[in-house]
């Protein structure tokens, strides 16, 4: 899984939990020290303001301990995954955004009448510092106080949890027919981890989410084989084989893009329901 993606796991679920029980956050085992900002210089957030040309940023938190604080301050009480797809399945009117490229990854900040969406911009820094930390990562409000566009997704945990029992015994049999027994182990992997028990020697996340969450998540990690050369969408098959690899990695790729949604969310909408 991609760093980006990774590190909005990780403030989603973790931020969640401090809006939650503020008094009982471990912050100084979050941040920096989470593994999720290990390579960054910073993490700082801005509210956006539309401009001549561009959009103008005005500083609103320096870091994600300040970000939660001021969240709280400002009434928000949970935090939600939203995930829009490149294709424009998804029929919601997100807000104009703030970072390149096709598919977006939004943090929605939920307040009583309204929420709030931040999204990210990754910049690179000084290659050559010592500790590594070239990212300079920059989160926009790109929306405040605006319709919740948040809808609660008609596929629970569990359903998703057995579509990917279902497909993945299908990418590791059309890896082992091409032989590709490398990525046929990992797809393997990734099936035993939907039925088995994540800690937090495992996970930093594992004891903020519920038990399927957990397996959802570490499935996901196992199974995203996507990036650029020597991916597993870096392939290419001719005749049907070639329809069969397409046809089961758009699948592959849907399924854990929800997985990811439905369990980083999982806490969320029980408090959203509860509410």
């Amino acid at each position: 899984m991609r760093g980006s993606l990774a590190q909005l796991i990780t403030l989603t679920v973790w931020g969640d939990a401090a809006l939650r029980a503020p008094a009982s956050f471990a912050a100084g085992k979050f941040y920096p020290a989470h593994p999720a900002f290990r390579f960054c210089e910073y993490v700082q957030f801005v509210d956006l303001s539309p401009a001549a040309t561009a959009l103008a940023e005005f500083p609103y938190a320096a870091d994600p301990i300040a970000w939660f604080e001021r969240m709280q301050a400002e009434g928000v009480y949970t935090l939600r995954l939203v995930y829009e797809p490149a294709d424009g399945e998804s029929d919601s009117a997100l807000p104009v955004g703030f970072s390149k490229g096709g598919e977006r990854w939004l943090i929605e900040a939920v307040k009583p009448a309204a929420s709030d969406y931040w999204e990210a911009r990754w910049d690179s820094g000084d290659y050559a510092r010592d500790d590594r930390k070239i990212w300079r990562v920059t989160y926009g409000r790109i929306a405040a106080n605006a319709p919740s566009e948040y809808a609660a997704s008609s596929t629970s945990m569990v359903e998703v949890k057995q579509h990917l029992l279902n497909h993945l015994p299908k990418m590791v049999d059309f890896a082992l027919a091409h032989y590709e027994d490398g990525f046929a182990r990992l797809f393997d992997i990734a099936l035993r981890l939907l039925d088995e028990p994540v800690n937090s020697d495992q996970a930093a996340e594992a004891e903020l989410l519920p038990p399927t969450a957990n397996q959802l998540l570490s499935s996901v990690q196992a199974a995203w084989v996507f990036g650029g050369m020597g991916s597993w969408n870096d392939l290419a098959f001719a005749g049907e084989d070639g329809v069969e690899y397409e046809t089961l990695t758009t699948k592959l790729y849907r399924l854990l893009n929800a997985a990811i949604v439905v369990a980083v969310n999982a806490s969320a909408l029980e408090r959203w329901r509860d509410g």
